[in-house]
């Protein structure tokens, strides 16, 4: 179940960051708020929005086994559409996404490749993301088992308040592989 969980909300996790942010913020801060909508974006200014949330909040969220970096930036009308057709809302993701934490021992690698980029909007944009972990969890009783999660996701994302929010992720490919810690 644990690997499911993973595999399924690995990128889901919708992150503040600044429009114009050319660095990701240090680890365990999150990324200050916007303060008004940019007049628009260029489709380099959109990748570098994209980078600072995926290396930003979102990495500090599995590496530094911080949850809430995640929860608090998922929009009420979040939605989810995986692979196999199955969907999660707002609900199911508040519900479900701690839980992984309770078994991590640690993320071994977390990887995130931006193949492509939209501008929707001056206040929407959308990219093709592959995010790759490996995270090492505790079994029940004693020793680890590795989780291997690779997928990629159609996220669209909308500023809302001065925040970029992830409104919406399409899996488009994913595989999870768990193995026991040799």
């Amino acid at each position: 179940m644990t690997a499911a969980v993973i595999a399924a909300l690995a990128s889901l996790i919708p992150l503040v960051v600044t429009a114009d942010a050319a660095e990701p913020p240090m680890s365990g801060e999150p990324a200050p708020a916007v303060a008004e909508a940019p007049e628009q974006l260029s489709e380099d200014a959109a990748r570098s929005v994209l980078d600072g949330i995926y290396q930003g909040d979102f990495r500090t969220a599995f590496v530094d086994k911080r949850p809430e970096l995640f929860l608090r930036h998922v929009p009420d009308d979040f939605v989810s559409t995986m692979v196999d057709g199955s969907r999660l809302d707002a609900t199911a993701i508040r519900q479900v996404f701690p839980q992984q934490f309770a078994t991590m021992a640690r993320t071994i690698e977390h990887n995130v490749t931006i193949e492509d980029v939209d501008v929707l909007s001056k206040r929407s944009i959308s990219g093709v993301v592959t995010l790759t972990t490996l995270i090492e969890h505790r079994r029940p009783g004693n020793g680890t088992f590795l989780v291997v999660t690779v997928g990629t996701f159609r996220d669209d994302f909308v500023l809302r308040n001065g925040v970029w929010m992830l409104r919406q992720a399409v899996q488009l490919r994913g595989q999870t592989i768990t193995s026991p810690r040799p």
